[in-house]
């Protein structure tokens, strides 16, 4: 799919032994991480092939690639899932989960291995981050997250326990200058964890 060659194995996936072997691994944690997080790490850049496949898994159809993205990021040898309590995907606004169907940050964390918690809303909706730089993304997301609302007392209580000194991980598919894991940390650390990682599929270089 990404070298646009025809597959010799259809039933394995719409991606090729060959293009996932030229997607090189980043080994170790990102040199900068985002504000209120304490680890960042990204499985590889987003670039050539790995571009490629994440915007096929996001646009596409193809979300069985959900699958072999999340093993390729809980094999990161920088990722130490047994001391994560929770894992808490970064939100997509309704209306853009609405159009897409799903939300890839959501698929990406149900495959991780720790229980997935619904924890952060978008509460207004904001340009793609893409199509930014660097500093106008950090304004694009300031005050964009907040926990998520539950009608009754009862699940806001819950949520809050559920964070309190909790260690979690929060997940998105592609990471550039780390404004959104900031925000999204933010409200998760003032909702109590004891501790926010942020993990990505990929990483861009920053603009």
């Amino acid at each position: 799919m990404a070298c646009q060659q025809a597959l010799a194995a259809p039933t394995r996936g719409p991606v090729c032994a060959d293009c996932w072997a030229a997607v090189p691994w980043d080994d170790g944690p990102c040199d900068t991480r985002p504000r209120h997080v304490s680890t960042l790490v990204a499985a590889g850049r987003y670039d050539g092939p790995m571009r490629a496949i994440i915007q096929a898994f996001k646009y596409a159809g193809h979300q069985s690639l959900d699958v072999p993205l999340a093993r390729r990021l809980s094999d990161h040898p920088a990722l130490d899932l047994h001391h994560i309590d929770v894992v808490v995907p970064v939100p997509l606004h309704p209306w853009r989960r609405l159009v897409r169907g799903f939300n890839q940050a959501e698929r990406l964390a149900r495959h991780l291995g720790p229980p997935v918690l619904q924890a952060l809303a978008r509460t207004h909706w904001t340009p793609a981050q893409a199509s930014l730089h660097a500093d106008a993304r950090e304004r694009n997301v300031q005050d964009a997250f907040a926990l998520a609302r539950h009608v009754t007392r009862g699940g806001r209580r819950r949520l809050r326990g559920a964070l309190s000194g909790a260690r979690v991980l929060l997940v998105d598919d592609v990471v550039t200058t780390g404004g959104t894991m900031s925000a999204c940390a933010r409200v998760l650390r003032e909702a109590g964890a004891r501790d926010v990682r942020a993990a990505a599929v990929a990483r861009t270089e920053k603009r």
